[in-house]
């Protein structure tokens, strides 16, 4: 069994066949799936997919640092709450954008966007999916800057060995996704995550792996992503696929 930690089944890209890409995810042997939130809206439409697929879609509520111009109100995200929530997220930090500029200001705003969401986690004891982007030094400062550490994830992992080595101080999970089949990059990090980290993601529609590059990405391409991550750690896919899904049902404890 596989379980795809970060995908957006309730994007426009799926809206002309939608069960049956559950569907093909459940025949490839992922049995669930967590859809994240970026914004207020897709956070209400993740709300109500997870009600159309109780105990295979799992709704995280967040807002994407893409959103942080726009100044968005975390408080209404709070009012969003409730028993089918899992974890909060995706939030995070996004520099990426930035490239070239100063951006303070717009870095600031993502900063406290960014803590307003793990404070949100942390009063209702959820998990967090975070992403980080050309951003890790301001990201782990905001991490450390809280009363106290949620658990969480970083949600396609795009760091080296010392970014892997300051999440794995903080006890926090890793995601990979498809770019892991092209990524000359985590061909070299991902024999070094220690399995007791990682999580398997495919954040579809985007990053499918090879041979797919190119097409939209569904969940039922993660054993390709598990397949190439087993192959670079010198592992079977069953004891990568067993591993990942027992991480993810310990970070995420609401799965079952």
């Amino acid at each position: 069994m596989y379980i795809d930690t970060h995908c957006h089944l309730n994007f426009s890209q799926y809206d002309s066949d939608r069960a049956m890409v559950v569907g093909n995810a459940k025949k490839a042997g992922v049995k669930q799936c967590i859809n994240p939130g970026v914004d207020l809206h897709s956070s209400q439409e993740v709300l109500e997919l997870a009600k159309l697929y109780p105990g295979v879609i799992f709704p995280a509520l967040g807002i994407h640092p893409h959103e942080a111009q726009h100044d968005p109100d975390v408080q209404k995200l709070d009012s969003l709450m409730n028993d089918q929530v899992i974890a909060i997220g995706e939030c995070g930090l996004d520099y990426f954008q930035y490239k070239g500029e100063q951006a303070l200001g717009k870095k600031d705003k993502q900063k406290r966007l960014f803590d307003e969401q793990l404070r949100l986690a942390l009063r209702h004891n959820l998990p967090v999916i975070m992403h980080c982007r050309d951003a890790y030094e301001d990201f782990f400062t905001v991490l450390d800057a809280l009363p106290s550490l949620p658990k969480g994830t970083i949600h396609c992992f795009s760091g080296g060995l010392q970014e892997l080595r300051q999440a794995q101080a903080r006890k926090i999970f890793v995601g990979i996704d498809g770019n892991v089949t092209y990524s000359k990059q985590l061909s070299l990090t991902v024999p070094s995550i220690p399995l007791s980290m990682l999580l398997l993601e495919t954040d579809a529609p985007y990053l499918t792996p090879v041979p797919h590059r190119g097409e939209r990405n569904e969940p039922k391409y993660i054993p390709l992503i598990a397949k190439q991550i087993a192959q670079l750690k010198g592992i079977t896919t069953k004891v990568l696929a067993d591993t990942t899904t027992t991480n993810a049902q310990t970070l995420f404890t609401s799965l079952h």
